[in-house]
């Protein structure tokens, strides 16, 4: 039996598609035709949306994989870059190459598109795939995690120690109390949104330009970007912009979410300028008095160990936790050199670089 590779033609064969999606992930509760064409069929702003390519054993299909052009400003040049996603092989036929092949086939035809393609694996077992077909491990994406609670830790990991709750929480309460956090800082004001499309616009132009030329690999994060990115169907994501004299300085995206049984805010995006970073411990400050009020016992994000330390996430309570994401890459072109790819230094990656959350 031949493993036959090729282009997918969703207006034929979205079912199928869906099918294996759900044999792949049969923990996504509820996955929906919308949910797919707003990933792959939503992307603003360049030619394609997005590339997809399947794998056929006989008349199944039992492969498939995806990259939208995520458009970035590498050293000055903007690029489309191949943000993999979606990649899945149908659990019946797992062990049979199908994975390899597919990824092989994928990466080739995307040569025509994009220099370059990234990932952010969290699972160990799903790297050793991509580096058969040449993929690199740039450098690890930590998970970084502030406890404002540890009500639902205890519970649902360690429930006969629960007991212990109302101790922790109160180590907990002076920790954060006695860390240098800035709980005020009358320099900055805070606006809180629902909808990014209440942010003004021309205010938000002006701060991720300026922003993404203070860092050498920049994901373009435009205002069409964001609508889109922040738009998902049965997704809500709440806003908070950071202004210095009238002007946007700074910019986070969150999101409430259960992780491991715990109510937690999930930080997608925190960007700030160079200029401002002394704004971060108010912002911290804020989201946990936010959290408070709705019950949210942990505060998690994503990014690399270079900017945690300029971010000051560890002088701000938060802490490594044992989870990590991998950035991978696979060169395909050439056209951007490893030392300016491989450079954790040159990046600032969040969530909102990838497709989760």
């Amino acid at each position: 039996m031949d493993i036959i590779c090729k282009v997918f033609n969703y207006k034929e064969n979205l079912q199928e598609q869906r099918s294996l999606f759900r044999n792949s992930f049969p923990e996504v509760t509820n996955p929906t035709d919308e949910d797919y064409y707003w990933l792959l069929h939503g992307f603003p702003n360049t030619k394609h949306s997005s590339f997809e390519y399947v794998a056929y054993l006989d008349d199944e299909m039992v492969g498939y994989y995806a990259a939208i052009p995520y458009r970035y400003k590498i050293n000055n040049k903007i690029t489309n870059v191949g943000m993999v996603c979606g990649v899945m092989t149908s659990p019946n036929h797992r062990g049979k190459g199908i994975f390899t092949k597919l990824g092989a086939y994928s990466t080739a035809e995307l040569a025509s598109y994009v220099p370059f393609t990234t990932g952010y694996p969290i699972r160990k077992s799903v790297i050793p795939g991509h580096l058969k077909v040449g993929w690199k491990i740039a450098f690890k994406l930590p998970l970084y995690v502030k406890f404002i609670k540890i009500n639902s830790v205890l519970k649902n990991n360690l429930k006969y120690l629960s007991f212990l709750s109302p101790i922790v929480n109160g180590f907990l309460i002076l920790h954060n109390k006695i860390i240098k956090t800035k709980k005020q800082n009358k320099k900055y004001q805070i606006s809180f949104y629902k909808s990014f499309k209440d942010i003004p616009t021309s205010k938000f132009e002006l701060f991720t330009k300026k922003w993404a030329n203070s860092i050498s690999n920049a994901l373009i994060k435009d205002s069409d970007f964001c609508a889109w990115r922040y738009g998902g169907p049965h997704k809500k994501y709440q806003f908070l912009v950071i202004s210095y004299q009238d002007s946007i300085c700074g910019f986070c995206a969150f999101t409430e979410v259960v992780r491991e049984g715990v109510p937690s805010y999930c930080i997608l995006d925190f960007s700030v300028l160079k200029e401002n970073f002394d704004c971060v411990g108010f912002v911290y400050a804020t989201l946990e008095t936010e959290a408070k009020k709705n019950n949210i016992e942990a505060i998690l994000l994503m990014m690399s160990k270079y900017s945690a330390h300029q971010y000051k996430l560890i002088k701000n309570g938060f802490i490594k936790s044992p989870f990590k994401f991998y950035l991978i890459i696979k060169n395909l072109t050439n056209e951007f050199t490893d030392e300016e790819l491989f450079d954790e230094k040159k990046w600032h990656l969040m969530w909102v670089d990838s497709d989760d959350l």
